[in-house]
């Protein structure tokens, strides 16, 4: 038996309905067919198939209701379109003038590369996308991937889905977690919106809108981003990650922290190369080595980081307007190279080196470490160490072509001078008056030789050792000539030194601004000497 039924209207019971309309065909072999006058509706039972050009509607029984176009079918439901997408349930509501069904309980999905499982569905038949608000969740037929959440839009012909409220997918290599997916399944392009979190063997990922090219294993985190390999965190406003290439591109609010190794960068733009073995990063940078009790902080217009063959950090590498700062220790120069593996810091192009109250100048500065902490510096060319006397505009002065200043920390304990040796310090002595520690300054010492080598003493010059000739003078305080107060090469460059890490990258303003939110936070007024403080702090900087 074959009946063909129209949409709208049948045939055979109201000719006066135009024949243009599409037909709908119950084919051969259902076991029952009825009339209920008074709903309208035939009831057929039994093998019921239904077709309409390629769609083709299966079940154990149907209502067709001819007066308003639609189906209502029950019991092992199949519904197949076009041979490729097949859609099982266990009841279905089916508008046969707008081609729309709406499938209920048990529901399955299946095409030739994923199937579907969700409580109810909503199908456009003609313009072949669906929707679920109940959960739902899609796996691969052909790999271990899967994805589920609460509300899902998927159009099979055009292999897009579009996913909300607790997405999660997972394949062999990754967990996907976020509030909204839209995902093209032949261009494997993954684009999230809302917090966003990828979860790995050895690695986590976070952003809150981004892209995920699954071929090509790279993409791109957007606001609040972050990398943690276990090793290393990296952060950005915007991340682009490929694995295949081991590529890492920052931009904006970058820090990397390499805790294993305890260093860190920051910066407004970054560039890492896992396979050539090298990072640079750009735009008010720092570097932090905090692998003892201070903090080494390197700023430079742009820093690079060179990786050995065991991918461990070896070498860094500092261009343009350099400084440092360490606890009592600071430094400027225009370049320099620090190997942390064997302890060793070279500065060039005008460097200055400050150790407490110490400055040294050289046309370049090699400053050699032990135990993290500063042990020799070895100062090539028009070496010059001056210290600040105390209470007074006097200078000591040590100054020659090549020297060796040891240190115990950061305060000088010995410096050998060898080429040229000039020698200018004044002589102290310490005398106990009603308990207090009076220094009287007995005069003023001035030394030439070919070589000196001087022994300190909390930051002054104990002992002086000259060699080959020595031309000395030893000058009262109150007769002092005026051309032999400075070496001619005497040079201070007190308004370089970095007053502190943050001095390094923020401006005197900017720096006021932290101070006024910070106040403004904890709800004090400034006090007059801290106004002072920063009026003189935006003085220095403007001289600068």
């Amino acid at each position: 038996m074959k009946i063909a039924l129209l949409l709208g209207s049948v045939i055979f019971l109201s000719p006066q309905i135009s024949y243009s309309q599409e037909f709908i065909e119950l084919l051969e072999g259902s076991e029952e067919i009825k009339l209920d006058g008074k709903s309208g509706n035939y009831i057929v039972k039994g093998n019921v198939i239904f077709k309409k050009e390629t769609t083709r509607l299966y079940c154990d029984s149907a209502y067709y209701n001819f007066k308003y176009n639609n189906i209502k079918a029950y019991g092992n439901v199949h519904l197949s379109q076009q041979d490729t997408l097949n859609m099982f349930c266990d009841s279905v509501f089916l508008d046969l003038k707008t081609d729309y069904a709406k499938l209920y309980s048990n529901v399955r999905i299946r095409n030739n590369e994923y199937k579907l499982v969700t409580d109810s569905l909503d199908y456009d038949l003609k313009r072949e996308f669906g929707v679920y608000k109940n959960k739902g969740l899609i796996t691969s037929i052909s790999a271990n991937d899967s994805l589920s959440s609460d509300v899902g839009y998927f159009y099979p012909k055009a292999e897009r889905f579009n996913f909300s409220k607790n997405v999660v997918y997972k394949n062999g290599d990754y967990t996907v977690t976020t509030d909204t997916l839209r995902f093209n399944a032949r261009t494997k392009l993954a684009y999230f919106y809302g917090p966003t979190k990828i979860t790995g063997d050895s690695i986590v990922m976070y952003c809150e809108k981004g892209w995920y090219d699954v071929y090509k294993d790279e993409g791109v985190l957007e606001t609040n981003a972050y990398v943690d390999r276990k090793e290393m965190l990296i952060k950005a406003d915007s991340l682009y990650y490929s694995a295949k290439d081991s590529l890492y591109i920052g931009r904006r609010n970058v820090e990397i922290i390499d805790t294993t190794n305890k260093i860190a960068f920051t910066g407004n733009y970054a560039f890492s190369d896992e396979k050539q073995g090298y990072s640079l990063i750009t735009g008010r940078t720092l570097a932090k080595r905090f692998d003892s009790e201070d903090t080494l902080y390197i700023h430079a217009d742009t820093l690079y980081n060179y990786l050995d063959s065991l991918h461990e950090p070896e070498m860094m590498k500092a261009y343009n307007n350099v400084k440092l700062f360490k606890g009592d220790m600071q430094g400027v120069c225009d370049s320099l190279s620090y190997n942390r593996k064997i302890g060793e810091m070279n500065m060039y192009d005008n460097p200055i080196l400050w150790a407490k109250n110490a400055q040294l100048i050289g046309d370049s500065i090699t400053i050699y470490e032990a135990n993290n902490k500063i042990d020799r510096a070895f100062i090539r060319n028009n070496g010059l160490i001056t210290t600040h006397v105390e209470s007074t505009d006097y200078y000591n002065q040590i100054f020659g072509t090549t020297m060796n200043a040891y240190f115990d920390s950061t305060e000088i304990k010995r410096v050998d001078i060898e080429g040229t040796a000039k020698t200018i310090y004044f002589l102290e002595e310490e005398k106990e008056s009603d308990s207090l520690i009076v220094v009287e300054r007995k005069g003023m010492n001035r030394l030439y030789a070919s070589d000196i080598t001087l022994r300190f003493d909390k930051g002054e010059i104990e002992t002086a050792t000259y060699r080959e000739s020595p031309d000395g003078v030893l000058y009262p305080m109150n007769d002092i000539e005026e051309k032999e107060v400075r070496v001619e090469e005497f040079k201070r460059e007190d308004k370089k030194r970095p007053l502190s890490w943050q001095h390094m990258i923020y401006t005197q303003q900017e720096i006021k601004v932290f101070m006024d939110i910070f106040r403004a936070l904890i709800r004090l007024e400034p006090k007059e000497e801290e106004l002072e403080e920063v009026n003189e702090d935006i003085k220095v900087g403007d001289d600068n």
